[in-house]
């Protein structure tokens, strides 16, 4: 399969100048595109979209809840209470979101990023069902001129924890969380990234789930802009849906990776985004670079 390096990426060149001026001089990536069509609309650093892969942090679990939804090993009303230090993973994974007054469901959960309930979450899920979740989402898929290592989840509960919080073993191209996310917009379609608007949608894969499981994921990501850890990347009038991650970096330096992967609108989605950052938090960094692109593509639309 070919790398695709979009050289020009929309007809409209006032989006892709306003997603450079964005981004430059982040150390960042971005893409954008129409999750109806796979259609490229801006893009910015294109190795790193395309040829890079990372451990894609909280934004993996979307993957995870799909999974543990999918096999029935999590009701949507279920609840858990959060105890701030996951089980297994000890205090470098406590969970940064405030005290919770209630007893979080899997979309709250989701909305506020408890690696808690995520965790525990993941002692229901045997290493084979949860490798095959990312799989079918595409994580790991596209051939990449970069080295990186095979996705292979360790039955070991430690290793398999982190695996459900996007952690390593788990790495994923920007490029690949897009397409991951665009399959939630569109409801199991995943289209072929292309650059122009004439050639025809060609789809790369079908992610097939239960209705009921859409419907939760969407809640979920919708409610984590709404009051979770994505407001930042709000947009006013605009029902947008989104998640944040933030994942380690794999050189020893302790620094960590800030992502943010969400389409809108959430009821009629138009655009799907991604934003990557090699330093920095899903929440206080990649978030609020989403949120102004997607508040600049509206923007936009209105003037066409």
């Amino acid at each position: 399969m070919a790398l695709l390096l979009p050289q020009r990426v929309h007809s409209d060149d006032r989006f892709q100048t306003s997603v450079s001026e964005i981004m430059r001089g982040t150390g960042g990536a971005a893409i954008v595109s129409d999750p109806r069509t796979g259609r490229i609309l801006a893009v910015w650093n294109r190795r790193v979209i395309f040829q890079s892969a990372f451990p894609p942090g909280s934004t993996a679990k979307l993957v995870t809840s799909a999974v543990a939804l999918e096999n029935n090993l999590i009701k949507p009303d279920e609840t858990l209470n959060c105890r701030r230090v996951p089980p297994l993973l000890g205090e470098a994974y406590h969970c940064s979101h405030p005290d919770a007054i209630e007893p979080f469901t899997i979309t709250t959960a989701l909305a506020n990023s408890c690696n808690y309930f995520f965790a525990a979450l993941s002692t229901r899920l045997d290493a084979a069902t949860l490798q095959r979740g990312f799989s079918m989402f595409g994580f790991g898929t596209t051939p990449t001129t970069e080295e990186r290592p095979v996705l292979r989840i360790s039955a070991d509960p430690a290793a398999k924890a982190r695996a459900a919080l996007g952690e390593k073993p788990v790495f994923g191209t920007p490029a690949e969380l897009l397409m991951a996310y665009s399959a939630v917009a569109t409801r199991g379609t995943i289209y072929r990234l292309q650059r122009g608007k004439s050639k025809t949608p060609s789809v790369l894969r079908t992610v097939r789930l239960k209705p009921s499981t859409w419907q939760t994921l969407s809640e979920g990501l919708e409610e984590c802009v709404r009051a979770g850890t994505c407001q930042a990347a709000a947009v006013r009038g605009i029902r947008v849906a989104g998640k944040t991650g933030t994942g380690s970096a794999l050189d020893g330096s302790g620094w960590t990776h800030a992502w943010f992967a969400g389409y809108a609108p959430a009821d009629a989605p138009e655009i799907a985004i991604v934003v990557f950052l090699s330093r920095g938090t899903g929440a206080h960094d990649a978030a609020p670079l989403a949120g102004r692109i997607l508040r600049q593509y509206f923007a936009l639309r209105e003037t066409r």
